[in-house]
């Protein structure tokens, strides 16, 4: 008899293991991490937080604990400005030699901008390593019930029709155990023991380069001048690689080359001060070294992200360039894709089907972000590549990226990242965001109310579509609930602006699943103009079968 039987059984404790957690506790699904660290990250990997992430976060509760440790992006042109305040970043990509080209104005701008989403959505990008991010994500999920188990590891594992049994050992002591879960998510990295023990392939461009990450203080800011920048390319012979500001304090300087001579087991201290001296193109600069550690810039997709009871998510789904930010971001979305679709399952009102859609919808998406990284790291990493390739606008490939999936009717993408950016409610993109008012007066987002459960957005000549879609909610036992969007509403679109940003007219509405995206829309009554039907609805205004829609929508057969 197994030691411990939890619904799911996570392994890996990173950013997308610690997602996959609290993702489910939202849920409300009892769950078990296990990580084989003695506890999360210390060393600098992913540090940027993208919007979309942000959102997330918002919707768990701890977007403000992240700002709280983040450093805040500054809009506009402004690397040069010396007078920014502390914790303070342009989003500005330079190329140079070293820092002293940099000073006497030999430099690059490769990218710099506005990068304003606050019409695009509640929240903000941050900069902020996962060694600051994930003890926030650790103590949330700590708190919302999650077992986390750190310095375990999983060693060996077998699925049947019922379930996983899994054994467990303790690090520190040598214990073994054994855990019996419904489900596990392998969330253990870009080496997945996981992935590959279940016979899963990953293709792509392999292997792009190896980088020492050394991680460093010292008092860059005074040779700067002032000036600040997101990240540097240094184009030096004796030094190539990136040089980017994690915090106020510290520094971490990747540098590109072979492995066996920059093998971080074997490279000293004062071999990495001087490595840090060369790329800032100053000789006696003091250096700190806090940490050094080696690793391979890849591109590659898992060929499949389900295998039986277990699934891949994150790093063990896909790897890719850091260029771009989109790696930890990609993988906190896998993890929000899949919980609320095991807790369907597990709750019982969602059909088995429903599992297979983690992958029909966030496999093509996770295609396109690794391209969109590939793309990126060929052009800034080689002035010399002038190929032209298809990049898309990141904001497109952060939060814009569509779904065309069996549960979400009568979508049909030819490619998850549109061109434009584009999100106007059809069914398959994200909801649309605007500020609504809540009934105590207070602008709340459509992205806040998400999360729990799948939301009813109507017009406000739509009460007997409301009353029939909660009717059959409840038939179901699907979590739904319903926002009349009229004076007197709980959340209320005083300038129409929601509703016309969603597409939906007076007679209309917008069903939302619980991560945000929309499942289905009726634009307004038979006849009216941008009248909207599916397979799944009647073609009249009030003969919607909301059983049948609802079933479609959870992968349910009736």
């Amino acid at each position: 008899m197994a030691d411990v039987q939890v619904p799911v059984l996570v392994v890996g404790g990173g950013m997308s293991g610690l997602a996959s957690a609290l993702f489910l506790r939202q849920q409300g699904i009892d769950c078990l991490v296990v990580e084989r660290n003695s506890g999360v990250s210390q060393m600098l990997r992913s540090t940027h937080v993208s919007p979309r992430t942000m959102e997330l976060f918002r919707t768990l509760g701890i977007e403000q604990g992240v700002l709280d440790v983040a450093e805040k992006f500054v809009l506009g042109k402004h690397w040069a400005d010396r007078d920014l305040p502390p914790h303070h970043l342009p989003r500005a990509i330079l190329r140079a030699q070293s820092l002293a080209h940099i000073v006497e104005g030999d430099v690059v701008v490769m990218a710099e901008g506005e990068n304003d989403f606050h019409d695009i959505g509640p929240s903000e990008a941050v900069w902020c390593g996962q060694d600051k991010v994930e003890p926030v994500m650790l103590e949330e999920a700590l708190r919302l019930g999650a077992q986390i188990s750190f310095r375990t590891e999983l060693t060996s594992f077998v699925q049947d029709e019922d379930g996983v049994t899994a054994q467990l050992r303790d690090l520190e002591t040598g214990r073994t155990s054994t855990v019996r879960a419904r489900y596990l998510i392998a969330a253990d990295g870009a080496h997945s023991p996981l992935r590959k023990e279940l016979g899963i392939e990953r293709n792509g461009h392999g292997a792009l380069g190896h980088v020492l990450n050394i991680l460093f203080t010292a008092d860059i800011d005074s040779i700067l001048d002032g000036r600040r920048f997101m990240i540097l390319y240094l184009q030096n012979r004796d030094a190539p690689g990136m040089l980017f500001k994690v915090d106020d304090e510290r520094w971490i300087y990747g540098i590109f080359g072979d492995p066996r001579v920059l093998d971080a087991s074997k490279v000293t201290p004062e071999e990495c001060v001087d490595l840090v001296r060369k790329a800032t193109g100053v000789p006696g600069l003091e250096v700190n070294i806090l940490e050094a550690k080696g690793w391979w810039i890849g591109h590659g997709i898992a060929d499949a992200y389900r295998a039986g009871r277990v699934f891949l998510v994150g790093d063990s789904a896909h790897v890719l360039p850091p260029t771009g930010g989109f790696g930890a971001n990609c993988g906190v979305q896998d993890a929000q894709n899949l919980a609320w679709k095991l807790a369907g399952v597990l709750r019982g009102w969602a059909g088995e089907g429903l599992l297979d859609t983690y992958e029909t919808e966030r496999r093509p998406v996770g295609r396109a972000t690794i391209d969109q990284a590939w793309m990126r790291h060929m052009r800034w990493s080689d002035p010399q590549d002038a190929d032209e390739r298809d990049e898309r606008e990141q904001t497109i490939v952060t939060t814009a990226y569509r779904y065309t999936s069996p549960v979400i009717p009568g979508t049909d993408f030819d490619d998850p990242l549109s061109h434009e950016l584009v999100i106007d409610g059809r069914p398959g993109m994200r909801v649309p965001h605007t500020w609504l008012t809540d009934a105590r007066g207070e602008r709340v987002s459509p992205i806040d109310l998400t999360g729990e459960s799948f939301l009813l957005f109507t017009g406000d000549q739509a009460d007997d579509r409301a009353e029939r879609a909660l009717a059959a909610a409840d038939e179901l036992g699907v979590p739904l609930k319903v926002h009349r969007l009229v004076a007197d509403g709980d959340v209320r679109d005083p300038h129409d602006e929601f509703r016309k940003a969603s597409g939906i007219g007076a007679h209309g509405a917008l069903l939302v699943r619980p991560d945000g995206f929309v499942a289905w829309r009726r634009q307004d009554a038979e006849g009216a103009e941008g009248a909207e039907t599916t397979e799944h609805t009647e073609h009249t205004e009030n003969t919607e079968n909301f059983v049948d829609i609802l079933a479609a929508v959870t992968g349910r057969t009736l």
